[in-house]
């Protein structure tokens, strides 16, 4: 994988602005971002960001997380072919990266999504591709994911595909140099698939 700096960053001002920029430019599917109060999730449509609490009715806005730039810690704009890494370095000034694959070994990773069961009683299709999922878990809020597929069940759920560049050192031992998000899908939920690419 390769990463680039992007420059200019966004300020706290316009990271909604930039991120639908990058995300425009750049043909990515989703966003998965994470804040002080919550996570966040998105995906465009149409040219147009939009966020998961957005799907919802105006009264239930406020049980989730909003997109805001002083509560941002950090975003993941990304599809199966790269990643905007949106995150604040150590003098909180905000930092952006472009991280594409390349023709190193890779191994994909599919991670289970907290909220493996889909609210048959608040699941309506909005038309933006978003659907609310409840964990089997007790206290784990319900999450607005940007997925609109009635598609898993009771042995399947959505998951979270995750790259991992592989490099080897001077022994021969090989580690993760780097990883990035590369998409949602649904697999089956009792264990981590990983496959080689």
């Amino acid at each position: 994988m390769s990463k680039t700096p992007i420059l200019p960053a966004p300020t706290n001002e316009n990271i909604r602005e930039w991120i639908a920029g990058q995300m425009k430019e750049n043909n990515l599917t989703f966003l998965l971002a994470f804040a002080d109060d919550g996570v966040i999730w998105g995906r465009m449509d149409n040219d147009s960001l939009v966020i998961a609490h957005e799907t919802t009715q105006k009264e239930e806005r406020k049980k989730y997380t909003e997109l805001h730039g002083k509560t941002l810690q950090q975003a993941y704009a990304f599809s199966d072919k790269m990643e905007v890494r949106l995150f604040r370095d150590e003098m909180e000034k905000w930092k952006a990266l472009k991280i594409e694959d390349e023709g190193e070994t890779i191994i994909t990773e599919s991670q289970v999504l907290w909220g493996d069961k889909l609210d048959e009683d608040e699941y309506q299709p909005t038309g933006t591709g978003f659907m609310r999922l409840l964990a089997e878990r007790k206290g784990i809020p319900p999450q607005i994911i940007p997925w609109d597929k009635k598609d898993f069940g009771k042995e399947k759920c959505v998951r979270l595909e995750v790259r991992h560049t592989v490099k080897y050192n001077d022994d021969g031992e090989a580690y993760v140099e780097l990883s990035r998000l590369a998409g949602l899908t649904v697999g089956e939920k009792k264990k981590n698939l990983e496959v080689a690419k």
